[in-house]
C-alpha cells in the first residue's frame, strides 16, 4: 500500500499536478490525475474536489475502480468507489511560491489518514 501512495505522491509533485489543488473546481469533479483508463489503473487513486467555503476547499482521496492493490480493492468493495480514503482541506488562495510546501504538508496528512483507513 505504501508503494501505491508513494507513486501517487510522485505523480502529483514531480508532474506539478499539485498546482491544480489551488485552482477552482466544481465539487465532485476530479482534480488529478486526468480521468483516463490508463491513469485509473496506473495510479489506482484520484483526488476529487469537494465544496469550497471562503477559499478553503475540501479535497478527497478516493480509490479508482481499476485499482489492483489488494488493500485498495478490499476498501473499494467494502465502501464503494466514491468513499473517501482520506480527506483534507487546502487554501485556494495560497500564493504560488508557497503552494508546493503547503501541498506537501497537506499530502502528509492525507497519506497518514489513508494508511489508517486501510
Amino acid at each position: 500500500m505504501s508503494k501505491v501512495l508513494k507513486q501517487f505522491e510522485e505523480a502529483i509533485f514531480k508532474g506539478g499536478l499539485y498546482k491544480k489543488l489551488f485552482q477552482k473546481q466544481t465539487p465532485g469533479r476530479r482534480i488529478a490525475p486526468l480521468q483516463a483508463k490508463d491513469n485509473d489503473s496506473k495510479f489506482q487513486l484520484r483526488l476529487d474536489a469537494g465544496e469550497s467555503m471562503e477559499g478553503v476547499k475540501n479535497v478527497y482521496l478516493q480509490v479508482n475502480s481499476q485499482a489492483k492493490n489488494d488493500s485498495l480493492v478490499k476498501f473499494r468493495k467494502k465502501n464503494g468507489t466514491d468513499a473517501n480514503l482520506a480527506s483534507g482541506q487546502i487554501n485556494e488562495n495560497t500564493p504560488a511560491e508557497s503552494q508546493e510546501e503547503e501541498a506537501r504538508k497537506w499530502w502528509q496528512e492525507m497519506e497518514k489518514q489513508a494508511k489508517e483507513n486501510l
